[in-house]
Order: structure tokens, then C-alpha cells, then sequence
């Protein structure tokens, strides 16, 4: 079963989120309270996936996500927070989230995050498209040659956009498929999907550019993309 790793101060729902992940849920979970030498404890214990929230004594949970990513670190990190605002999303994403999820903590929205995150990649659909790209939206994950990168639900949504185009697609068309109204010019989300995306794919393949931008045309698939 995976190790999931809990960095959370308050101590009543660190003890609810424990219970409900060890004991209903079966995963191997040990937690933290402070953000002090969280990311030592990271690299040290190397969990499945880390469930960080943003307000931590000494260190911030953005400050921690960012030194992970920083210094390679590939596995899954889903952001808890009270702040339900997009600034506080688009930074959590922007800096390397895989997914966020919004205190009160939901358990039936919270199991279905993690399972989407660490749900195993099947080895039998690695060696149908072991020679491309493919896009598994069941378990938001990139693949390519027995490697896998962890995207957020919002990073998928972008490369479904570009692979069912198959053309440049402009920021502002990006937008309105995703949003449903009108491109706002102050609006960067776009861009910070984009280069999520990117800075996960440059850390398990430093030479593979997949997306690009093609000036005043807009953002395309580099490589062949299956969606599966």
C-alpha cells in the first residue's frame, strides 16, 4: 500500500485526516506538524505523496512545495487550505501542486484526489504506447517510456484541449474552452497551467520541449500525444 505523509498543524484534523487514510482507506500514513525540515523529512522517507497544507509554523506549505520541486522531487503533493481564493490556487499550481483541496476537508472528495494521484499506471497500456506520449485522464498522469508525470486536474484539461485541437491554439481560445466566457487580459492562469506543466515534464525529461508556442499563432504538442 502507498505512504502518504500528513504535514498539518492543527492537531485535531492532522488526528481525523490519520484515522480516516490509515484505518478506512489502508494507506501507510505518517504526519507532521510544522513545516521545520519538512523537506529533509521528504527526501529522507520518500512518501507516495504529500498531503501539505499552506499555513505551517516556522516554514510555509509554499515555501516547502517549492524547495521540493526545486530540488526534484516528482511525486504527488496535494495543497490543503482555508484560503479558497484562485491567487492562492494559481500560486499553489504555478509552484508545482499536483492538485488543492479546500478546508473544511471532505473525505469523499479527499479519497478520490489521492486515488487519482497514485492509482498505478497499468503496465499493459505502457506497452501498447511505450514509444509515445500518452495522456491517461483516470489517473491525471503523463507517460512516456515507464515514466509518469503527476498532473493537476487542471493541467490535464490543457493537454486534452491541444491534443483534440491538434493546431496552435491562442491564450484567449484556451481560456474561453476552459472557462466558458471571455479571455481577461490580467487573467495568467493559463500561463501558469502551462508552465506547471512544463517545469514537471523538464524534471524527469530535461530535453523534451512538448508544449510550445508558436508566436502569434498560440500553444501546440511538440510530440504525439494518445489520450487513453
Amino acid at each position: 500500500m502507498s505512504n502518504i505523509l500528513i504535514i498539518e498543524d492543527d492537531q485535531q484534523l492532522r488526528e481525523m485526516l490519520c484515522y480516516f487514510l490509515s484505518s478506512i482507506e489502508g494507506y501507510n500514513v505518517s504526519c507532521i506538524s510544522s513545516g521545520e525540515n519538512a523537506v529533509e523529512y521528504i527526501f529522507d522517507k520518500k512518501p507516495d505523496l504529500v498531503l501539505l497544507d499552506i499555513q505551517l509554523p516556522k516554514v510555509s506549505g509554499l515555501s516547502i512545495l517549492k524547495s521540493l520541486r526545486d530540488q526534484g522531487y516528482i511525486h504527488p503533493v496535494i495543497i490543503m487550505t482555508a484560503n479558497d481564493s484562485e491567487i492562492t490556487e494559481t500560486n499553489a499550481l504555478s509552484l508545482g501542486a499536483d492538485d488543492y483541496i479546500t478546508k473544511p476537508i471532505r473525505t469523499n472528495a479527499l479519497r478520490e484526489r489521492i486515488k487519482r494521484q497514485i492509482r498505478p499506471v497499468l503496465n499493459d497500456k505502457l506497452n501498447v504506447v511505450n514509444d509515445n506520449f500518452y495522456l491517461d485522464t483516470h489517473i491525471s498522469c503523463l507517460c512516456y517510456k515507464h515514466n509518469k508525470v503527476s498532473l493537476s486536474p487542471a493541467e490535464v484539461e490543457i493537454l486534452e484541449i491541444l491534443i483534440k485541437e491538434n493546431r496552435p491554439v491562442p491564450v484567449f481560445e484556451l481560456f474561453e474552452m476552459i472557462h466558458g466566457f471571455s479571455y481577461q487580459l490580467e487573467d495568467r492562469s493559463v500561463y501558469m497551467r502551462i508552465f506547471s506543466i512544463r517545469k514537471k515534464i523538464a524534471a524527469i525529461f530535461p530535453d523534451i520541449d512538448l508544449v510550445k508556442n508558436r508566436r502569434n499563432k498560440g500553444f501546440y504538442l511538440n510530440y504525439c500525444v494518445i489520450k487513453i
